[in-house]
């Protein structure tokens, strides 16, 4: 049975793709591997690109605090009755025979090129404001993923890297085991002829041989494993295999009592908690006034490029939602209840910080008690 497992395994092994095969080794150290994942991998630029996102809403929720500024172009051709009087007005082509009733009702067609320049402003919105303190909670959050990103990624390099140390160390032990049952196979066999042992050793010896033989290949196979999980967390290309070179590691001293809310990932946290409440003003703020002023210059011809009349309009206006068919109750509810969800999921998170910090701590003592035993 073990050599039937052994021929199956060496055949799948002929099967893999060439690339995994011809796959380029690069030697590198343990602090060559934390720096290069903590800026190339993807999660660290995913996490980058997020937080610029972030940025550009930021200033995308504070541009309501500037004046905005337009310009307009258009051409419109009618013979529509109010149409045509009011595009005659504005065009300054009126005259005392455009009171004709006849005209009036049933005019000519009509052509008017527009042109505009509009300006508003909203030096009064308490909204805005409110969509801009989410927005800069939201940003702070981002930026703070970004660095526990970068901190996860140096982090889990590290571990892969000394997955990928102990794995090679695991074949060379495999490779030892490998040998030694060669070797006793051959003396096995050396013993039988003098007739000192039986064909029944000899059958032992050579099982055990084909079992260290597969202890080898997948030893093989999880040294693979381990480096190629290693240049994921790189960030490297398909066909790159890292190749560790450090073999000497320093076991750090046990931390004291650690800060959890100073973790990047909880004040990231904790920020999106402030979004959510400031999305909740924003939606109650959706029943105060809005000051808005606005100034618009505009022309208006019967030619494209001739003959323009000029007028302009200046204007404040407020803005009070009196019903909006109870839509900004359900957004002021919805927003509550997201802001219920953010502090439950903001609790969560503390709750399993704590606890994965207490594991941590209970596997290292674990694994200092073991190498002592």
């Amino acid at each position: 049975m073990n050599i039937k497992m052994i021929k199956i395994m060496l055949v799948a092994l002929m099967a893999l793709p060439a690339s995994s095969v011809e796959a380029q080794e690069r030697p590198i150290t343990l602090a060559e591997a934390m720096s290069e994942a903590r800026r190339g991998s993807h999660d660290v630029r995913a996490a980058r690109a997020r937080a610029e996102a972030a940025r550009h809403a930021e200033r995308a929720a504070g541009s309501y605090r500037m004046p905005t500024l337009g310009l307009e172009v258009g051409g419109v051709r009618s013979n529509d009755p109010v149409a045509a009087f009011g595009g005659r007005l504005r065009q300054g082509r009126f005259t005392e025979q455009d009171f004709d009733p006849n005209r009036l009702n049933q005019p000519d067609a009509l052509t008017d090129w527009s042109g505009a320049i509009a300006a508003g402003w909203a030096p009064l919105d308490l909204t805005a404001a409110s969509a801009l303190s989410a927005a800069e909670a939201e940003a702070d959050a981002a930026g703070l993923g970004a660095e526990w990103a970068e901190r996860a990624a140096s982090f889990r390099a590290e571990a892969r890297y000394l997955d990928a140390v102990g794995a090679e160390r695991r074949l060379r032990a495999a490779d030892a085991a490998l040998a030694a049952a060669a070797e006793v196979t051959r003396l096995v066999g050396l013993r039988t002829g003098e007739g000192l042992l039986t064909e029944a050793d000899l059958m032992q010896s050579r099982a055990a041989l084909e079992a260290a033989r597969a202890a080898r290949i997948d030893a093989q196979r999880a040294l693979d494993d381990a480096r190629d999980r290693l240049a994921v967390a790189l960030g490297w290309p398909e066909g790159m295999l890292p190749v560790p070179t450090d073999t000497v590691f320093t076991v750090q001293a046990q931390a004291g009592e650690a800060d959890l809310t100073a973790r990047p990932d909880l004040r990231a946290s904790a920020q999106l908690l402030g979004a959510a409440s400031a999305r909740v003003a924003q939606a109650r703020r959706a029943r105060l006034p809005r000051v808005e002023g606005f100034a618009r210059l505009e022309t208006h011809s019967a030619e494209l490029l001739s003959g323009a009349q000029r007028d302009w309009t200046v204007g404040v206006q407020v803005r009070v939602p009196l019903f909006t068919g109870f839509a900004m109750t359900a957004r002021t509810q919805a927003a509550s209840a997201i802001h219920h969800a953010a502090e439950q999921e903001h609790e969560g998170r503390l709750r399993a910080a704590a606890a994965e910090l207490g594991e941590a701590r209970r596997a290292v003592e674990a694994a200092r008690q073991a190498r002592q035993a």
